[in-house]
């Protein structure tokens, strides 16, 4: 580990950071500069998360919430600005899946993951994006979307849904934020292989993929960190397909 980031390194909220895709997203950045505020609902796997980005040579403020709390958005945007003094990217990470087919659909499946991976998504980003624009500040929003934004796969309705509707969502708000210097873009990642990715998809899903394997959450990460970047200055309203060539097929 190195003396640490700098007091102008810049600072980035990034949510469900508990594990998976988003701890992944949060080591990079880390890697990268960023200071960072973590969030999800448990304690323990942030605190590890907080652990993993100090060894990476940043600093994390880690923050227990509920996204579907009206509360949050605001408890997140000052503890950015409480622990840093500013806030210059949002990672939207957090997300809710539940393999169900159609018909077995409970009544709150919809409901909850509309909730989590869209009405969540749009009121964080309210929050920060309100923030840059009172006080003439620029920035950069990333959503993590997922390649069913675009194609169908079956018992996923309600995620689908969600997931389609993030990607509409990225590109209003890049069309609406972006005369004000912020840029707003997704990341739709395929198979990406975490802690909760089951042994028989490890060994059959790369048979469905050009590449031959399942991304690494790192590799999310790296397409954040470019899309947060002043490199990707001019990119904004779309979305970067980081599934090893399955929508090809």
């Amino acid at each position: 580990m190195g003396a640490g980031p700098s007091s102008d390194a810049p600072v980035a909220i990034v949510t469900g950071a508990g594990g998976g895709i988003g701890r992944g997203i949060a080591i990079t950045l880390a890697e990268r500069g960023y200071r960072l505020v973590v969030t999800s609902r448990t304690a323990a796997d942030l605190e590890r998360t907080r652990e993993l980005v100090e060894e990476a040579g940043s600093s994390g403020t880690v923050v227990v919430a509920d996204l579907k709390d009206p509360g949050t958005p605001s408890l997140l945007l000052r503890s950015a600005l409480d622990s840093f003094g500013r806030i210059d990217g949002l990672v939207n990470n957090a997300a809710l899946n539940i393999f169900v087919p159609f018909w077995d659909q409970p009544d709150r499946n919809l409901d909850d993951m509309i909730e989590t991976n869209l009405t969540a998504v749009f009121f964080l980003c309210q929050e920060v994006a309100s923030y840059w624009v009172r006080n003439a500040l620029t920035g950069a929003i990333v959503n993590i979307s997922s390649a069913e934004d675009t194609i169908a796969y079956p018992d996923q309705v309600p995620y689908a849904s969600s997931k389609g509707g993030l990607l509409s969502v990225t590109k209003v708000l890049a069309l609406e934020l972006g005369p004000f210097g912020i840029r707003v873009n997704a990341v739709s990642p395929g198979s990406v292989d975490t802690e909760m990715t089951p042994d028989i998809y490890r060994r059959e899903a790369p048979k469905l993929i050009p590449i031959g394997r399942l991304g690494e959450p790192q590799e999310i990460g790296t397409c954040v960190s470019f899309l947060l970047s002043d490199d990707a200055s001019y990119v904004t309203g779309t979305s970067i397909y980081a599934d090893g060539g399955y929508m090809l097929l």
